[in-house]
């Protein structure tokens, strides 16, 4: 079926997630339209994350789901949720479906939808609600973990880069912006994320580097010979640290107003992203910026993951696995207990386009 390029499948991809996992699916949006050209390609996605694809040309259709009451709802309200889906989706007849989820429940709702073929990320060489599965934890980038699915079933796939889509209006907000807040083109525009970690999934602040971190590197910043503007860009959850920030900072820009496509925009005009892990630093990678993102204590995946991002060079750092051992006895002690030192960071910077000289 699907080995054919001139078959035309109906075809269903479930991808809910966060909206930085949205990006990193980009090369297997592009690279499915690529293989089925002429196919209707419905994509079930989290109304939290729909923003972050919502202008993608290889999506023909998007069914939204109510993600907050599948991830945090009560036991009745993700119950209701999930058969409402299961009822949509039968109504449509599909051909093909690309799991992007790993939970069961996802897995599930493709069979029970009546669908033929289902490819996803199964827990062996055999999964009850696949006919088509491939591991579901590999150490390797996610974008090639959700190609993987696609080689599975014969078609070509090769990772080339991530993509973020414009609209017409959010292509111009660029040069508004930059107009509004006198920003020259003599200046270096350096934009700082320094919260996020929060998604319909779950909250996680461990990805949070501590706020003081982020004042010293941006202090460190703003000493270099160059002229600099840093733009704070995060969501309004992110609004408390942005301010300590500005506290000691003065200078630097606070944008957490805007939408994931009008800071999309703005990331054309920057010349360097320093920010935690979570869809900031997807959506700046996807625009070709070149990219710290320091991970986690907790994270289980390799720096090289992020290495050379759509041919603008990228660096993550963490903490030496060794030193991730230690445990914490209050709340606030869960942000980033084992932290990446400023000097880490700056020297990581060196590499990457030219800072700190």
């Amino acid at each position: 079926l699907v080995g054919n390029k001139t078959d035309i499948p109906k075809i269903l991809l479930i991808k809910l997630g966060a909206a930085g996992e949205l990006v990193a699916a980009s090369p297997f949006f592009d690279q499915l339209r690529k293989h089925f050209p002429h196919s209707e390609i419905v994509l079930v996605v989290g109304r939290s994350s729909y923003a972050a694809v919502e202008h993608n040309p290889n999506i023909s259709r998007f069914i939204l789901a109510d993600d907050l009451d599948l991830y945090r709802g009560g036991l009745i309200r993700r119950s209701l949720e999930f058969f409402r889906l299961i009822c949509k989706l039968r109504k449509e007849d599909f051909d093909l479906s690309f799991v992007l989820e790993r939970g069961m429940a996802f897995r599930l709702l493709s069979c029970l939808a009546g669908i033929p073929v289902r490819v996803g990320f199964g827990r062996g060489r055999k999964d009850l609600f696949l006919t088509h599965s491939v591991p579901g934890h590999q150490i390797q980038n996610e974008s090639e973990s959700y190609l993987d699915l696609l080689r599975k079933m014969d078609i070509p796939a090769v990772f080339k880069k991530t993509f973020y889509y414009l609209s017409d209006e959010e292509k111009e907000f660029m040069d508004l912006f930059l107009e509004r807040h006198s920003i020259t083109g003599k200046e270096q525009v350096i934009a700082v994320a320094p919260g996020g970690g929060e998604s319909a999934k779950r909250t996680m602040l461990t990805r949070h580097w501590p706020v003081q971190n982020y004042i010293e590197l941006i202090q460190r910043l703003k000493k270099d010979e160059r002229s600099s503007r840093v733009i704070l860009v995060g969501g309004t959850d992110d609004r408390e640290i942005t301010n300590r920030i500005i506290q000691i900072c003065p200078d630097c820009l606070d944008a957490t107003d805007l939408s994931l496509g009008d800071m999309a925009s703005i990331f054309r005009g920057c010349s360097l992203f320093v920010g935690n892990d979570h869809a900031r630093n997807h959506i700046a990678a996807a625009m070709g910026v070149p990219s710290i993102r320091i991970l986690g204590p907790a994270d289980s995946r390799p720096s090289t993951s992020f290495d050379m991002v759509n041919d603008a060079s990228a660096a993550s750092v963490k903490p030496s696995p060794s030193l991730i051992e230690g445990k914490f006895s209050r709340p606030s002690d869960a942000e980033f207990p084992v932290t990446v030192s400023v000097d880490e960071v700056w020297r990581h910077l060196k590499t990457i386009g030219g800072y700190c000289q």
